[in-house]
């Protein structure tokens, strides 16, 4: 077994994240991790890791690398300095401080006093002494220009500082990391944000030749369906592994849950008829004794739970202010970019109608959320006009999230707009945030998947006719982009976004526009 999980349970405070669950990965295998948001993905992998406390066994063999969905990387570098760095195992086991914490525990009188824990901690420092002198044998810089050239990785883009990348720029270094560790089993977290149609085509090949394991976090049903030969399910605390890529889960789990639910509705007729019989006997003393004997046999069966789908709790409905026109949007010989001899798109003139859906496409770094900065307001054009339509309001959601403060509570983040205790507790409901814990927990421990609900959340309140939206469904559990598929094709008002889903955007999309060689065509419209 490349990885090997025995009766693993986490908790975070009193919240229940796993409990007793056992599951055996074989060497190999792709492994698509799925479940709701908030649901404990990443804690997971942190555990597997080591990186999170947990009770029960976590085993694999030689090295992992770990590719986190928060790019972390230094802004100040230049790509091709941290490229250098790899060599310091960015993203993977940091064993040495681990080490270290380990043997500040041991030195507590709370730890040596209590044998189990002194075992536990023994038995680790002793395994992670191990893996680190595996690792300080390695060089994953072997590897590094192979898979620079694998991504596709543009030599000018090495001499850039990170902080002037693109987001998908940065995906792409974060990942040439990892790529090139030399791992034997790789944990990635959502590798497919950010990642335009040639960098997922050639992630998704790479993944299928990769000889060692793969257990991924991702909510791209395409990529779950071209790489993953299995899928494992969280929730409830408790798993379910699944054979098969995603389209197989599926009509698995539906065939799983008909099969119960008609389970159950048979058990509850037969409690019923069998309870029926109970009050229509007799009172002799035979009946009685007849009844009791009937109703003991009823308690000695196994209760059978209702079965349920899991699904994400929220719901959107997306309201758009009245607009007496045909055009909200007019771009008008738009240039955009960040120096003037240096534009990324240039001599834009395009149009979008009231209630048109048009979907924005092309290579990572060439320019698509510059341009919606630019029509947002948060960036000057280098030439030309962008003209909303005097009743047009506009909705614009970064795929960077950086609007929310990180500091404060779902609850702050919205009363802060409507100022009004019900309907912030309305608002809040309507993403699925419905209990006091939800609503008053620090957005900076909100999953990524949570804070783009409530992002969306907070753009919806104004209730715009024309939505700008980039990268839309990142971090969005397959529920939630089900659920906002289904909301933005009965939205009245206009949607301009960026996106490389391509659920997404067969589902959506009425018109696609891509961005080439510093121009933007048409290269799709749907009638409909």
């Amino acid at each position: 077994m490349a990885l090997a999980i025995k009766d693993l349970s986490i908790n975070i405070g009193d919240r229940e994240i796993l409990n007793e669950q056992s599951v055996g990965i074989a060497d190999g295998s792709k492994v698509g991790l799925i479940g709701r948001n908030g649901v404990g993905k990443t804690t997971l992998l942190k555990a597997i890791l080591g990186k999170m406390e947990y009770h029960g066994e976590i085993r694999f063999n030689g090295k992992a690398a770990y590719f986190s969905q928060h790019i972390d990387l230094d802004h100040a570098k230049t790509a091709r300095q941290i490229i250098e760095e790899s060599a310091t195992m960015h993203h993977q086991n940091d064993f040495e401080s681990e080490i270290k914490e380990i043997e500040e525990l041991l030195a507590t009188p709370e730890v040596y006093e209590d044998h189990d824990r002194l075992n536990k901690l023994t038995e680790k420092y002793v395994d992670l002494q191990n893996k680190l002198a595996q690792q300080s044998n390695t060089k994953p810089t072997s590897k590094i220009k192979q898979v620079l050239s694998t991504l596709e990785v543009k030599e000018e883009w090495l001499d850039q500082i990170v902080g002037s990348l693109s987001t998908g720029q940065r995906a792409i270094i974060a990942l040439a990391q990892i790529l090139s560790s030399d791992a034997d089993l790789l944990l990635l977290d959502e590798p497919t944000n950010h990642l335009d149609f040639k960098r997922l085509n050639i992630l998704e090949n790479y993944l299928k030749h990769f000889k060692g394991t793969v257990l991924m976090v991702t909510h791209d049903r395409y990529f779950l369906d071209q790489v993953c030969d299995a899928i494992l399910k969280m929730e409830n605390s408790k798993w379910i592994k699944y054979t098969g890529n995603y389209t197989a889960y599926v009509k698995t789990r539906e065939a799983n849950f008909e099969a119960a639910k008609k389970a159950f509705e048979l058990e509850e007729e037969y409690i019923a008829n069998e309870k029926d019989k109970i009050a229509r006997i007799g009172k002799s003393p035979l009946h009685v004794k007849q009844g009791k004997y009937r109703e003991k046999l009823l308690e000695k069966r196994e209760v059978l739970e209702k079965p349920t789908m899991d699904k994400t709790r929220f719901e959107a409905v997306i309201e758009a202010t009245p607009i007496h026109a045909n055009v909200v949007l007019e771009l008008e010989d738009l240039t955009v970019g960040y120096e003037k001899n240096k534009p990324l798109i240039s001599h834009i003139n395009y149009r979008v109608g009231v209630g048109e859906r048009v979907i924005l496409i092309g290579e990572n770094g060439i320019g698509k959320s510059t341009l919606f900065k630019t029509i947002e307001g948060r960036l000057k054009p280098l030439s030309g006009k962008v003209l909303l339509h005097s009743q047009g309001k506009l909705g614009y959601v970064d795929q960077e999230l950086k609007d929310l403060k990180m500091e404060g509570t779902l609850y702050d983040e919205i009363y802060e707009l409507l100022h009004n205790n019900y309907l912030t507790r309305q608002h809040l409901s309507l993403g699925g945030f419905l209990d006091d814990e939800e609503v008053y927990k620090p957005i900076s421990q909100l999953s990524f998947g949570e804070r783009s609900r409530l992002n969306l959340i907070k753009v919806l309140i104004d209730k715009p006719n024309i939505l700008l939206l980039d990268e839309p469904t990142n971090h969005m559990d397959l529920d939630a982009r089900e659920i906002l598929e289904k909301a933005f094709l009965e939205y009245k008002g206009a949607i301009f976004a960026v996106s490389h889903d391509k659920y997404f955007i067969e589902k959506i999309a009425q018109r696609v526009l891509k961005v080439e060689n510093g121009l933007i065509k048409e290269v799709m419209m749907k009638r409909e």
